[in-house]
This record gives structure tokens, C-alpha cells and sequence, in this order.
């Protein structure tokens, strides 16, 4: 499982999960996105690249989530595919999408921005899986 959705009150929560932390953050893309819209109706036409930066693994995670947001508000275009790596506290990453286009996509939640709240990135050594929990605001 990449990873799940959950209800949180009037937002909705996100938990990832990852061999690694690039795949980590990756599936955490993926499933930022499908709070947005239908990801599999969304074509990775096109190649951008992002950086960001943070304190620490977990400051750096939640920086990137909400450089996606940023990116989706100010360029309208949506991701289904990513890659990333991470290098200390900075990460460089490639999503893959396409503009918005309203005959083709639908806007299933307005996401305003990904909180510190119950926010966690855990390690399960049992299970060897990378896993992050966040709440995302919409």
C-alpha cells in the first residue's frame, strides 16, 4: 500500500508509506494529489523539476508537501507520477502531469495547505517500511 486516506473532521488525513524515505515522500505525492482529484484520469505529459529545503526530515516533508500546493495553485497543474531525492535536509524532485483541463478533470477537494498537526515520520524496523502520518487541510 502506498498509502491511505482517512477522516479527520473537516480535513482529511494522509498516511504514506515507504521502503525508503524517497519513496516515502514520493507516495505522500501521489496521495496529496488524489485528495485533489482522480490521479489515474491525470497524464504525466510533462517533466518539472522542484527543490525545497528544511530543519530536518520532518520540516523538509512537509515543506515539500506544501510546495506541491503551491505549485498546483500557481501553475494548475496536475501530478501523477514523482520522483525524488532527498540529500541531507534538501530534496530534489521531479513530478510528472499535466495542465488542468475542466473536460477532463475534476477538483474533488481545495487543499489550502498540509499542518504540523498529529503530524509524525516513523521508522518500523519489524515490518522495514518507512511511515508518515499528516493531516491535510482542505
Amino acid at each position: 500500500m502506498k498509502f491511505e486516506l482517512v477522516e479527520h473532521t473537516a480535513d482529511i488525513g494522509l498516511i504514506a508509506y515507504g521502503k525508503t524515505v524517497e519513496e516515502l515522500f514520493e507516495n505522500a505525492s501521489e496521495g496529496l494529489f488524489s485528495i485533489l482529484t482522480d490521479i489515474t484520469k491525470v497524464r504525466p505529459l510533462d517533466e518539472y523539476k522542484l527543490a525545497v529545503s528544511g530543519e530536518d526530515l520532518e520540516d523538509l516533508f512537509i515543506r515539500w508537501l506544501n510546495e506541491l500546493i503551491y505549485f498546483w495553485e500557481v501553475k494548475r497543474v496536475l501530478a501523477s507520477r514523482f520522483s525524488v531525492n532527498i540529500d541531507n535536509n534538501s530534496l530534489e524532485g521531479l513530478i510528472y502531469g499535466e495542465s488542468f483541463d475542466h473536460n477532463r478533470h475534476t477538483i474533488e477537494h481545495g487543499v489550502k495547505a498540509v499542518t504540523y498537526y498529529d503530524f509524525r515520520i516513523e521508522y518500523d524496523k519489524l515490518n522495514e517500511i518507512w511511515k508518515a502520518k499528516v493531516i491535510i487541510d482542505v
